[in-house]
């Protein structure tokens, strides 16, 4: 993933930020104003958690005000060098409100340098029935993990996703040391499966390793208490990725290097993809030895066709959702390319994805939707709409099928 911004190819005739999307489908404002948002997280009431890269803020939107909730402080210091470091992902406990917590993924200053994945724990309208402010201590923070290596400025992963079953999933990249995504005992190209249920109230950590590991990870029985903690490795730079919550297969965006981007399926832990002996389908590099058996992408695209692939899930209709897409779209998956702004549509046939067949109003037959360069996060809201970070333009917006029931857009303001 690079953070670079870019605003090239905009249409005139578009607001900054906006998307060209299918007919009957629009492209909305959520919220403006904000500095580099990368990820997001909802709260189950409806209230929306948003993170800046550099500023290192987690942002609180509610009741048609954007608030600060600042649980960085000052310990750890982010650290902001490089285009890929920073303030990268955050989630919320799936015991929310019983278990008023939320995660970040961030890079820290150190010395050493590293990657810090940690808890804070959040009081004040939890139930969002109130005026919905929340309010915590900084020095809640309880470190899961702090000893993972960030010796490079780029490829330190940075989702961090609860899935059906309950496990914390975070990606990590390989710290632009390719080989290390093949040593399980690394923590560098990697995507972690953590159980947090057991961890302490309040502050502290980082606990054993043993306190977090799920006894259904693929390498419990065997490598070191670090391989225990891992779901899937042989990734280079898994910046996002999204859990289907019907099957809870892992959907990877896993950013390439010279030639090819490539996006994975996961249906099962324990997988090796390959990188860096395989790029995409292609072979890439000789010297490092392979742990298992390389699995290949489920689709690939070359480098003129865009350069950092991003994941933006698999489309499921929310049970309650006043909108929502059309029927059709229901098991799709969806991801898009950081710089060229195209969108993808994939569709399943037995153990085959391939690009859906084009829709009316779709910029191209290849893609489903474009202008959506500068984008860092995609997330499925409650309402049935997609909603997505745009970095260059500051606002979240979200991709809505139009139908008489839909959800007007709510026009949200910064009243810093």
């Amino acid at each position: 993933m690079a953070a670079t911004l870019l605003a090239a190819g905009l249409a005139p005739t578009r607001a900054l930020g906006q998307a060209v999307v299918p007919s009957g489908f629009a492209d909305q404002l959520g919220v403006g104003g904000l500095s580099r948002p990368v990820g997001m997280a909802f709260l189950p009431d409806g209230r929306l958690l948003v993170i800046e890269q550099q500023t290192a803020r987690v942002r609180l939107i509610v009741n048609g005000a954007i608030s600060i909730v600042d649980p960085m402080g000052t310990v750890p210091v982010v650290n902001t060098s490089g285009e890929e470091r920073g303030l990268l992902g955050i989630a919320v406990d799936p015991g929310w409100p019983t278990r008023p917590y939320f995660y970040t993924h961030s890079t820290d200053v150190g010395p050493p340098t590293r990657v810090r994945i940690s808890r804070f724990t959040v009081t004040g309208d939890l139930s969002g029935t109130g005026n919905g402010a929340l309010t915590f201590n900084p020095a809640s923070r309880f470190d899961l993990l702090t000893a993972i290596p960030d010796n490079a400025f780029n490829h330190n992963g940075g989702t961090l996703r609860f899935g059906p079953d309950g496990m914390l999933y975070a990606s990590l990249g390989e710290d632009a040391t390719p080989c290390a995504a093949q040593d399980t005992s690394s923590l560098r190209g990697v995507i972690l499966r953590l159980d947090v249920s057991r961890l302490p109230s309040g502050a502290g950590g980082p606990p054993s390793p043993a306190l977090i590991t799920p006894a259904g990870n693929p390498f419990v029985a065997v490598g070191s208490p670090r391989s225990k903690l891992i779901w899937l490795y042989g990734l280079r730079n898994p910046f996002r990725f999204h859990i289907d919550p019907a099957s809870s297969a892992l959907f990877i965006a896993d950013v390439g290097q010279d030639t090819w981007e490539e996006v994975d399926w996961a249906p099962q832990g324990g997988g090796n993809f390959g990188w860096p002996m395989f790029e995409g389908n292609a072979s890439y590099a000789g010297g490092c030895t392979a742990t298992g058996s390389p699995i290949a992408p489920i689709y690939a695209y070359d480098h003129g066709s865009g350069n950092a692939v991003m994941s933006a899930g698999v489309y499921r209709k929310p049970a309650g959702a006043l909108g929502g897409f059309p029927s059709e779209y229901e098991g799709d998956y969806f991801f898009s390319d950081y710089y060229s702004g195209d969108m993808w549509r994939l569709k399943r046939s037995g153990g085959t994805w391939s690009v859906a067949p084009a829709v009316p109003g779709q910029p191209s037959s290849a893609h489903w939707a474009g202008g959506l360069d500068s984008v860092s996060d995609y997330l499925l809201g409650p309402d049935g709409a997609l909603w997505y970070c745009n970095q260059s333009s500051g606002q979240i917006r979200r991709i809505v099928f139009l139908t008489p029931d839909t959800i007007p857009p709510a026009t949200i303001t910064d009243l810093r």
